[in-house]
This record gives structure tokens, sequence and C-alpha cells, in this order.
């Protein structure tokens, strides 16, 4: 569903993602976690560009979904005027690709027939981010609701401007959402009058809303009083056992052993360890990883 190619992300002159490169396959349930600034967060966001990676790529069922990194691609390199000159100087192929993407050589303009091959990639695997986004429902640490609107409206405002179903699609589908998690008296309040507890819910189903494929959780349950958050996680959790693949960064432990598929650990905008919940905790390997679980365990 969602493959990161050697992601790098930075803000200025600091580096938050410094190469990861992961795949999440349709069904899973990947949970991410870590110190605070390992760049977890950032990491998600750049799933469905609301981070534009510095470089590398993210493809979202097959296409590409933000702009080609060339040096993730032998084919493009060749056609670059810098390998061929590489060449000519009595560097072989292979040596010399490995030498461009080792020492980042290519410039702005590598000539004709590199821009050329780049366009055409482009035009063959590209999808615009719009039409992805539609796709890849996020639920943020804030809710994220629209606080001038009604719940309702909160939850047929995509579906309706987008023309994916009419308004009374849209309400029909939204009431039946509210019914799920008990709220639909909720429809005409405003946000502001709800609980966390009550929005982090809404905020989902306004992602259930546009009929996703993959949600992105980013800490869904650090900003809630902690009587709060089990009534979120178990929303979370009937969504996982429907099957629905998720991509969920958050500090619940307990939800994590019990709800995922695969557990990464991040630590400096790198991915350390990977691996299935029951050996991820009963038997960790790196040791930030083991220092990261003493404490929070």
């Amino acid at each position: 569903m969602i493959i990161a190619k050697n992601i790098y992300k930075s803000f200025g002159k600091v580096s938050v993602l410094n190469g990861i490169s992961c795949e999440i396959k349709k069904g899973e349930k990947v949970v991410i976690i870590g110190p605070s600034g390992s760049g977890k967060s950032t990491f998600l966001r750049c799933m469905n560009l609301l981070e534009t990676p510095t470089n590398g790529e993210i493809w979202f069922d097959d296409k590409l979904i933000n702009e080609v990194d060339p040096y993730l691609h032998d084919d493009l390199i060749e056609k670059s005027n810098t390998c061929k000159k590489l060449i000519q100087s009595n560097i072989d192929t292979e040596s010399a690709l490995l030498k461009i993407k080792e020492e980042k050589l290519l410039k702005k303009y590598e000539g004709k027939e590199f821009r050329l091959a780049v366009k055409e990639f482009t035009k063959a695997n590209h999808i615009d981010i719009n039409f992805a986004r539609r796709k890849v429902g996020m639920v943020f640490q804030h809710f994220n609701l629209f606080n001038n609107l009604t719940v309702l409206q909160n939850l047929t405002l995509a579906p309706v401007q987008l023309k994916i179903k009419t308004k009374e699609q849209a309400e029909e589908k939204a009431m039946a959402l509210l019914k799920r998690i008990g709220l639909e008296e909720k429809a005409n309040a405003y946000p502001s009058t709800l609980s966390g507890g009550q929005k982090q819910r809404i905020a989902i189903i306004r992602a259930l809303a546009m009929e996703p494929d993959v949600m992105l959780f980013d800490e869904p349950t650090s900003a809630l009083d902690p009587e709060m958050v089990g009534e979120v996680l178990e929303l979370m959790k009937d969504l996982a056992n429907e099957g629905m693949t998720m991509v969920v960064v958050t500090h619940e432990m307990g939800f994590a052993k019990e709800v995922a598929s695969r557990i990464l650990f991040m630590d400096g905008g790198v991915i350390k360890e990977e691996n299935s919940p029951k050996e991820f905790f009963s038997n960790p390997k790196d040791l930030r990883l083991k220092e990261f679980l003493s404490k929070v365990l």
C-alpha cells in the first residue's frame, strides 16, 4: 500500500529523517514508537506529503506521489551528462553509478536525454497527491476539527466538496458512523462542547467518511486525559479487527502489543529495529531500544 524509499527530511540545517525505507502492506497494522524528537510524526506526515521529503520517494498503491529521486534509479542516472562524462574518462558504468550516488554529483541540468527520461518516468508512474489523499485517512494529535462547523458538517464537508457523495448520501453515512460510536445525538453539536475523547473519535470517523484504504494516526491519544484514552483505543482496535491498513505513531505500549502486526522503533531519524510484537518486546536487539523499553514498560 505504501512504500517509503530512502526518505530524508531536513528543516533548514536540522536533519530529522536520515534515510528511512519501509513497506506497509495491505491489512498490516504498523506501530511506530520511539523517543520524542526521533522523527516519528515527520515520517508519518511524509507518507501523505503533509511534509515533503527532502530526498527519497513515497509510493502509494504502486504510484509515486512526490517527485522522482533520480539517485534511486540507475537507468535514469545513466542518461545524465555526469554519468556519460565519467564513462568517457575510462570509468566503467557500475563505478560511475556508485560514485554519482555516493558523492551526490547530479546537477540541476543534466542534459536533454536525462530530463526526458525523468519526464517519461513521472508520466508513467506518478499520481496526483490529492487523489491519493482521498484513500489515506489522517488522524491528528489535536483532532483538527473545524470549530465553526457542527459535528455533522465536519463529517460531510470533504465528501460533498470533493463530489464523492451527494449531501444526502454524506449525511446518511455520517449518521451511520456517529451511531457506530454512540454519538448520534451530537450530530448538531459544535466541537467545543465535546470531551477530548469524543472529539478524537469524531476525528477518526471523519477520516472514515472518505472510505480510505489506509489510516494514519499521529499520536491520537497523547492529548487526552487518561480516562478518555480507552474509548479511542477501542475504536482503533475495532478498525484493526475489521482489516483496515493502519500506521500508528503512539506511546501506548499495550496497544502496540495487542494490535500491531509489526512494530518499528525510531531514533535519530532512522529505523533502529523492527519486528513482530512478541519478538520486539521479549527479545529487543538494539541497545537504544533496550534502554527505551526499560523506561517505558
